[in-house]
């Protein structure tokens, strides 16, 4: 998968270098431009620097220079004639010099528009950048006036532009968000424009982003298929998906789920909400009286699929805290049954009393500190993945979790109940509550008892789990071979993912498909949980044939003194 990853991001950059500088071979390098950009007693500084950085330049290596685009006469004799090398009058290319911002777009328009031209370089080259960028919110301000949205350069650079492939090009995928950043995480620049409803367009996109599910699996996994701005927002056509929209810009990567949502009863509600919410006044509480706990919600003015539970570009990585039907401790998603399945087979009462009283210790230490609901909860998730049980020694930093209970985390889904950014306009790190079943549905509700049900039967599927893998590494650390157990416990940890999409049925009623993966979960857990115990049985027996072994050993060795005593000296 790397390799294929790799061939897509430098196939296009291997094709052009292919058909080489096709375009631009009778174009001399040493032209006027440069014999007089260069000399250091004419230009210095950034002017200086012009020469250097469009030797790296895109075009430079397709054999285009500067009289190209900013034309003039390029014979190197002219060099010490700028009148002549800069001659509006010359008839082949007339000297254009530099655009104004409002002429960007048809500026570079002039080639990059033109087919015939740009497949002397590339065949496969896109000719319509400029006509889209000015259906873009960008376009259409330049259009009206409005000098400080960006253009070709704000995002491509000037002389130094570089192909998309290129991990030093401004919009190569992991500097894309820093580019668009350079604008909309400015909170100067972004001064005095407005969202649809009149609120101040935001500033805390990049960094929301950066903290998201997205983010972080493009800057910290190196996945250059995860989605950064220009994924959902387009590039040259950039325009935010609107809320009717948005859902299929998602469903582009996330098929699966935009197919089981639009299938359920959600998909009506929301389409029925969004036709009453539109002269909405006070939020939710219009029509939602307390102590239901829609009424506290008066910044609701839109449902759109996706991004009503998930937000945009805060979208972390969904965690069983979403439904907002949590047990007291997230510990107890793995150690406690309390009286659901596979409770009759009951673990090793060592264990059991060692969890307890860790368990009991953390909470007399939240206690102390005044640690309590929901913030008790989060606490001991952070306190949960630095515990010396899950983790591996420290080399030179932070303990890392063991593989096997990363695993746990990563695929049953254990997380926080908030997410954090920094504010670009403070400069303060600001703590958000995720959007929860629980803010819309109260517990006697239809939503509310389908929330506490999708968390009832996970949690199920994660004792049971919990209780097979600690018993397989206990086997294992014991030299009992569990290959075959292990493959059980794999397949209810991929059910349990399979449950965590199933969500978007939102349904868990007889016959429902929630209900039958997660019968197919637990058939695989207890299979694996069974085959657990029988692996410690193993471990015990052969614990037990190794003290006999040693004893008869002993009294064997402790005879045969006793007889080389006996025997005459």
């Amino acid at each position: 998968m790397n390799e294929l990853r790799k061939l897509a991001v430098w196939l296009p950059l291997i094709l052009l270098l292919a058909v080489g500088p096709a375009g631009g071979a009778d174009h001399d390098p040493e032209t006027s431009c440069v014999a007089c950009h260069s000399d250091p007693d004419f230009f210095d500084g950034d002017a200086l620097r012009i020469v250097g950085d469009f030797a790296q330049d895109v075009h430079a290596s397709v054999g285009l220079s500067c009289h190209d685009c900013h034309g003039g006469n390029p014979d190197p004799a002219l060099a010490d004639d700028m009148l002549l090398a800069m001659a509006e009058a010359f008839g082949e290319n007339p000297y254009a010099g530099a655009p104004e911002p409002a002429g960007h777009p048809a500026f570079c328009g002039r080639c990059h528009s033109d087919a015939v031209f740009m497949k002397r370089f590339n065949p496969d080259a896109r000719v319509d950048q400029e006509e889209r960028y000015r259906t873009s919110h960008h376009g259409q301000a330049l259009a009206q006036g409005d000098l400080r949205v960006a253009t070709c350069t704000d995002c491509h650079g000037i002389h130094g532009i570089r192909r998309s492939a290129d991990v030093d090009s401004r919009v190569y995928p992991t500097r894309v968000a820093d580019t668009c950043g350079t604008c909309h995480s400015d909170p100067g620049t972004m001064d005095g424009y407005l969202l649809d409803d009149g609120r101040p367009l935001p500033v805390d996109q990049v960094e929301r982003w950066r903290r998201s599910v997205h983010g972080r699996a493009l800057l910290e996994k190196e996945d250059l298929f995860a989605p950064t701005c220009n994924d959902c927002h387009g590039n040259h056509g950039a325009t935010p998906p609107g809320h009717d929209s948005v859902a299929l810009v998602c469903g582009q990567c996330h098929g699966r789920e935009a197919r089981l949502f639009r299938a359920s009863p959600k998909q009506e509600s929301f389409e029925n909400h969004e036709e009453l919410i539109a002269d909405m006044a006070e939020g939710c509480g219009d029509c939602h009286a307390p102590p239901e706990p829609q009424a506290e919600l008066t910044t609701v003015r839109s449902f759109s699929e996706c991004v009503t539970c998930h937000g945009n570009h805060s979208v972390i990585r969904p965690t069983v805290a979403l439904f907002g039907s949590l047990p007291p401790t997230p510990c107890a998603f793995c150690h406690e049954a309390a009286g659901l399945v596979g409770e009759d087979s009951q673990e090793r009462e060592k264990a059991r009393r060692r969890y307890e009283k860790r368990r009991d210790d953390l909470l007399a230490t939240a206690g102390a500190e005044g640690i309590e609901g929901e913030d008790l909860f989060d606490w001991l998730v952070d306190e949960a993945r630095r515990l010396p049980a899950h983790t591996s020694p420290a080399r030179g930093g932070e303990p890392a979790m063991r593989p096997e209970f990363a695993r746990m985390f990563e695929k049953f889904r254990i997380g926080k109940t908030y997410t954090v950014f920094t504010d670009p306009r403070t400069g303060e790190e600001v703590r958000e509550k995720l959007v929860r079943c629980s803010d819309c549905h109260g517990a006697e509700t239809p939503g509310g008892a389908t929330a506490a049900a999708y968390v009832g039967r996970m949690h199920e599927l994660m004792v049971l789990s919990g209780r097979a893998e600690r018993n397989l590494l206990a086997a294992r650390r014991g030299g009992v071979e569990v290959r075959e157990v292990l493959l059980d416990l794999d397949r209810a940890v991929d059910t349990q993912v399979d449950l965590e999409v199933l969500v978007h049925t939102f349904s868990a009623a007889e016959g429902s498909e929630f209900l039958a993966k997660h019968a197919e979960g637990i058939e695989h857990a207890q299979a694996a949980f069974e085959g657990s115990e029988a692996a410690l049985g193993e471990l015990r027996f052969r614990r037990r044939g190794l003290v006999v072994s040693l004893v008869f050993i002993a009294f064997l060795l402790v005879a045969l003194a006793l007889k080389i005593r006996s025997l005459p000296a």
